[in-house]
């Protein structure tokens, strides 16, 4: 699915935060893997999102990798890494509230 030319980013988060949580109040989709990972459905890109070792439930950093760019049909001329970035943005407001 991904490869090395996938853009990743790190995320620190300012408070322990419940991943989950963040997601469902900005209305992006997600499944979850395992206790420390899942997978989010962005502008229809998929997005890998690791907080090992901390819980998704709790987490004070995550690991967010590009597995699977937009279709071209929905693309709105933002490359991965702006998107990548987009959807991190998403976690500093879900934080403030």
């Amino acid at each position: 699915m991904s490869d090395s030319a996938s853009p990743s980013a790190s995320v620190s988060l300012s408070a322990p935060t419940d991943i989950p949580a963040v997601l469902d109040r900005a209305g992006i989709d997600y499944v979850d893997v395992h206790d420390q990972r899942l997978l989010a459905i962005y502008h229809t890109g998929i997005f890998n999102v690791v907080t090992d070792p901390e819980p998704v439930s709790n987490a004070h950093t995550l690991q967010i990798e590009c597995w699977e760019v937009p279709l071209p049909s929905r693309d709105d001329e933002r490359s991965p890494q702006e998107l990548l970035e987009d959807f991190a943005a998403v976690f500093d407001a879900g934080n403030q509230s």
